[in-house]
């Protein structure tokens, strides 16, 4: 009997110890795909991080070289202006200038587009200075010029400072109704309207274009307001 007890009792120590083995044997196994696992969402974590700076690189090369080619393409925009501005001035049959340097040929004229801002009087003085005057508009054709060269409002040489709603040319020509380019309002009450809001003395010089940026009509406004300007000068034959 205690034979066979004892081979029971080492039976059963071997099962416990096979049952270790394989308890411990399992563990060991997760742990390893843990490890295996951890380790893979590392990798992947890396390869990404190595992604995304691999993107932003490429991305900064991307803004470098967009950058580059809009300066160059920009230098080349305003050589090409240049050369069209020259080409203006110059006359196709004899090669000398139709204009002076800043003026645009256009029609048979010669136009100066300032770039700084003054009253309407001392626009009327620096056209003359520089040989010209301010610009006097009498087409559709050179209205449509002007408007197509400026965006903001500017002086032109019309006013009626000697006699209310007498409106003259700074050659003291008459306007003619079959060109002129006033603002029309559905309302009604179209330019020039003269209005007298904060200066009794009222509007009396005409400008190209309207303050909010329209540049197809005409307004009237205070003489004494600053605006950009346009000079005409007969081009040289």
């Amino acid at each position: 009997m205690e034979m066979i007890y004892d081979d029971v009792n080492s039976a059963n120590n071997k099962s416990s110890r096979c049952m270790g083995n394989q308890v411990t044997s399992s563990k060991r196994t997760k742990v390893l795909l843990i490890v295996l696992g951890v380790s893979l969402v590392l990798a992947l974590g890396g390869l990404c991080v190595l992604g995304f700076m691999s993107m932003a690189r490429e991305l900064e090369e991307l803004t470098a070289n967009y950058t580059n080619y809009r300066e160059k393409f920009d230098a080349l925009h305003n050589q090409h202006e240049e050369t069209l501005r020259k080409l203006n001035r110059l006359n196709p049959s004899t090669g000398c200038a139709l204009c002076a340097v800043n003026w645009i040929y256009s029609g048979g004229k010669c136009y100066y587009f300032s770039t700084v801002k003054m009253n309407w009087t001392q626009s009327r003085d620096h056209c003359v200075s520089r040989g010209g005057h301010l610009v006097i508009i009498n087409s559709q054709a050179e209205q449509d010029f002007l408007s197509s060269k400026v965006k903001v409002t500017h002086w032109i040489g019309l006013n009626d400072l000697d006699t209310e709603g007498h409106w003259v040319w700074v050659n003291n020509q008459p306007l003619n109704d079959s060109a002129e380019f006033w603002m029309k309002r559905e309302d009604g009450v179209s330019e020039p309207d003269n209005w007298t809001e904060g200066h009794p003395a009222g509007e009396d010089c005409a400008s190209l274009g309207h303050p909010g940026g329209d540049t197809e009509i005409w307004m009237d406004a205070f003489c004494f307001q600053e605006k950009r300007f346009v000079c005409e000068a007969a081009a040289a034959v």
